[in-house]
Order: structure tokens, then C-alpha cells, then sequence
């Protein structure tokens, strides 16, 4: 039997260990409980008593490193706020966050700081998720749990060619005699494919050891019109050639649905940054699997499709968060400052074309709108089409008034759309056949063009397109104009 004191030693040890683990837990159920661990920060206060609290006396110089925490014992970051004033358009992608646990020489945490923060794209918005949060005024919050058990040493680099005139900071802690024996090592890292790969899943996280996966957050930069989504999400575990999870769509894994509606933040998932379907838009989502962790003990790979089946070339760039046992796998090698920035794209247009998404879009007699084509590896003027979305041999019709420049014969060139659920079409203008065209293609969705001579009289003009039949191979009756440019004919 025990005695009196080893009984109260193993309540005093079991106390130590459950007050550890509140280093890993919240909320507040966890309120009333005696606390075993004492609560310190480390910050960027002016050591000299004044107000340059963000060391604006002493600006962070271009290639300097700054060490914004060294802890030294068993412990637990619960909470990192920064917030920075610089002439950097884009210091959040140029300064870099990196973490180390335990003397380690490679750190646990390396990613622009923007990122790490969920602000991807180097642009500031406002969101609260349960991890991280992002206050009014650019205020900056991690509230990741970062454990321990040697020390713990926190810094950032300035990888831009000018000064960061301020960076403020708070790194609050829980100091601990020691942390249960399970408990694993905090990790983020940073990955980008400018642009994704075709033929290959773009990858979020390639991890070795013992673990679980806790989220990741996604930033998109649309290189052309259209929806970025349609990806399945795929987790490789332990080496095995299929995923053991494997999803149904991006806006599905990130919980959202229908290529979402408004930008929107929850406690573990989110869209705050929600862009059009448009060239050049900007969107960040996350997932955070804080309630249903993926867990790993040999390796893990986390992958998503770039589109359906990889058919878009849009660039990602991600940051996955996990806890594992140290050792950790090798990361990738950080771009170089100038690289981390998508580059802006250029929206190609039919020189002297008219858009028939902008002008003939006053079509009735069948269901009709405008689509984005940047998903297809033909270029349309302008990313976008007029998609008459026919399911039976339909007759558009479009009466309009010619403007008094605007009339008489005219030769034409008309693109348009081709693909495998395409029909037969017919272009009429005043009762006369102007043109027509098979709009099957087995290949794929491609783009055609026709020409022809038209009449346009004064006053109103009819236009029709008569969607008449499908070729014996096509799956479907649609139809699609791109553009089309005109010029007199010769008398």
C-alpha cells in the first residue's frame, strides 16, 4: 500500500500535468481551475521608458533579423499579436516569422508573416477564426498553442530592400515546471505554385514523423476568368498510395458551398477574402481541423486539385499548420522576396472586337448568361463568352435599333465556342441566314471562327440564333459566342 505522502506526491504530480495540459486547452470550462504555470510575455516595449514601442527609433534594416522572443525552460506560447507601420507595399509577404523549439538550428515555423496570419495575399481585411484573428487597424493575433520543453526562440526577417519603419509585438506564455510526455511540437510552413502544375496536385503540406495535421489557410490569385474551385482535396497518410481522406470540391473541403456567396470567417473555416470570378481576383479560405485533427505516424501529404482535375493554372500559395515530434522534415526552400508576389495578368481581347457578352446579351427565348472561359486552355476575348445554354433545338431572338453609323453591308468575323455537348447553330439576321456552324468538338472546349456578309437595315433589326439540332456525337444542344468584329464591305 501507499503511503500518506506518496498518495499526496502523485495528486501534487497528477496536478502539475493536468495544469500543463491547460497549455494545449481553452475556453471557458478550464476558468475555475488553479492554474500551475506562471503567465509572462516577452514584447517590444521602449526599454528606455518612452514611447517607441515598436522600435521606430530603431527601424528594422533590409536583411536584419530580429529576435522578438528567447525563453529559456519548459513552456507555451498561447498568443502572438503584431502589429507594423512601413512604406513596404508589401511587407507582409516581405518580412518572414520564423520559430524554433528547443535549440533547434532549422525552424519549426517559417513563413512570410502576412501568411502565417491568413493574410495571403498581402492585402490587410478583418476575420476571426477560432486560431487566428484579425483585429480592426491592421492588428495582427495568433492564438495557436506553441509548446516547448528547453526553449523557445522567436524572429523576423526583413527580406524587402527598405526599412520597416515599426513592428510592434507581443509574445505572451505559460511558463511549466515540464509538459506531458505526449505532447508534440507546433509547425507552420509556407508553400506557393506561381503557377500550379498541370498534370499534379498542388501540395500544402509534406510532413515525416508523428503527428496531426491542424489546418491550413489558402490564398488564390486568379490567372484567368472563371470559378478557381472544383478541386478535390486529397490526404495521403503514412505513405499510401491512395488518400485516406479524399473530398469533393475546394469550396467543400473549406465548408463553404456553391463557389460561395459573400466573404464570411467561422471559428475553423472561412472565406475573408472572397474575389470575383475574374482575372486577376484575389481570394483567401481556411480550415482549421482543431475539433477533428488528422493524425499521422510516419508521414502525411496534403494535397487539392487547381480546378477540376488540375484544369486551371491559377497561383496558390498556402501555409499548413501541424504538431509532430521532433525531428521535422527538410522545408522547402523559401522564394526569394521578389517571388512571393503573384504576377498580374494581362486580360487578352480581340483586337477591334465587340464582346457579345456586352452587346448581344438582350437575347430571349431560352435561358442565357454570361461565362467565364479562363478555365480552358483557348484564350477568349476578354476571358468570357455569351453561353446560350439551350437543352433543346431553341430559337433566340434579339430585336435592337441600329444606330445610323451602323447601317449597311458589313463583312464579319465571329468567334465562337466549341465542345463535346455542343450543337448545330444557325446565325439569321433580318430573315436572311447570315451564317452557321457545328459547334461539336471531341477534343474539348475550343473556340472557332466564321465569316460573312450581313445587312443591317435603319430602324430595328432582327437578330436570331437558332440552335437547330447537334451533331450524332454531341451530348447537348449549348451554344457560345465570344466576339465578333465588323468592318464595311467594299462598294
Amino acid at each position: 500500500m501507499r503511503t500518506l505522502s506518496q498518495v499526496l506526491g502523485l495528486a501534487l504530480g497528477l496536478g502539475w500535468v493536468l495544469a500543463s495540459s491547460a497549455c494545449a486547452a481553452g475556453g471557458l470550462d478550464g476558468l475555475p481551475m488553479l492554474k500551475g504555470y506562471t503567465a509572462e510575455r516577452q514584447s517590444s516595449f521602449d526599454r528606455m521608458g518612452g514611447n517607441a514601442d515598436g522600435g521606430q527609433d530603431k527601424p528594422i534594416q533590409p536583411g536584419e533579423t530580429r529576435e522578438m522572443a528567447s525563453i529559456e525552460g519548459a513552456g507555451t506560447i498561447t498568443h502572438i499579436w503584431v502589429t507594423i507601420a512601413s512604406d513596404d507595399p508589401d511587407h507582409l509577404k516581405n518580412l518572414v516569422l520564423r520559430m524554433y523549439w528547443d535549440g533547434e538550428k532549422t525552424p519549426s515555423v517559417e513563413t512570410p508573416i502576412g501568411d502565417f496570419f491568413g493574410l495571403g495575399n498581402g492585402q490587410y481585411y478583418q476575420y476571426c477564426s477560432l486560431p487566428l484573428e484579425i483585429g480592426t487597424s491592421n492588428g495582427l493575433n495568433s492564438f495557436w498553442k506553441m509548446p516547448f520543453r528547453k526553449g523557445a526562440r522567436v524572429t523576423v526577417t526583413n527580406d524587402a530592400a527598405v526599412k520597416c519603419n515599426a513592428f510592434y509585438y507581443y509574445v505572451d506564455y505559460r511558463r511549466c515546471k515540464h509538459l506531458p510526455r505526449k505532447t508534440a511540437y507546433f509547425h507552420a510552413q509556407y508553400r506557393q505554385e506561381y503557377p500550379c502544375k498541370g498534370g499534379r496536385n498542388y501540395l500544402m503540406l509534406d510532413a515525416a514523423g508523428c503527428g496531426h495535421y491542424a489546418g491550413v489557410n489558402l490564398s488564390i490569385h486568379n490567372r484567368a476568368d472563371g470559378w478557381w474551385g472544383e478541386g478535390d482535396d486529397m490526404m495521403y497518410i503514412d505513405g499510401a498510395d491512395k488518400p485516406a481522406l479524399h473530398g469533393t470540391g475546394s469550396e467543400d473541403y473549406f465548408c463553404g458551398a456553391w463557389c460561395y456567396g459573400p466573404a464570411f470567417s467561422n471559428p475553423y473555416f472561412g472565406c475573408p477574402l472572397r474575389g470575383e470570378h475574374a482575372t486577376n481576383a484575389l481570394w483567401n479560405v481556411y480550415r482549421y481541423h482543431i475539433e477533428d485533427p488528422v493524425p499521422f505516424k510516419k508521414s502525411i501529404k496534403v494535397t487539392i486539385e487547381h480546378g477540376h482535375a488540375n484544369d486551371r493554372s491559377d497561383d496558390f500559395s498556402s501555409v499548413a499548420y501541424w504538431y509532430q515530434t521532433e525531428p521535422h522534415a527538410a522545408f522547402p526552400a523559401l522564394p526569394a522576396a521578389k517571388d512571393r508576389k503573384p504576377p498580374s495578368m494581362e486580360v487578352f481581347k480581340e483586337k477591334g472586337a465587340v464582346e457579345a457578352e456586352d452587346e448581344l446579351n438582350e437575347f430571349s427565348g431560352g435561358p442565357l448568361e454570361k461565362q467565364g472561359m479562363g478555365g480552358y486552355q483557348d484564350k477568349w476575348s476578354n476571358g468570357s463568352q455569351l453561353w446560350f445554354r439551350a437543352g433543346a433545338p431553341t430559337v433566340y431572338r434579339m430585336v435592337t435599333k441600329a444606330p445610323e453609323t451602323f447601317v449597311g453591308s458589313f463583312n464579319t468575323e465571329l468567334w465562337f465556342s466549341r465542345a463535346p455537348d455542343y450543337g448545330l447553330v444557325e446565325l439569321w439576321i433580318n430573315g436572311v441566314k447570315a451564317a452557321s456552324w457545328d459547334g461539336y468538338d471531341a477534343s474539348g472546349v475550343t473556340r472557332g471562327k466564321v465569316e460573312f456578309s450581313a445587312a443591317i437595315q435603319a430602324g430595328d433589326n432582327t437578330f436570331e440564333l437558332r440552335v437547330t439540332g447537334k451533331n450524332e456525337k454531341s451530348a447537348g444542344f449549348l451554344a457560345g459566342i465570344d466576339c465578333f468584329r465588323v468592318k464595311p464591305a467594299a462598294k
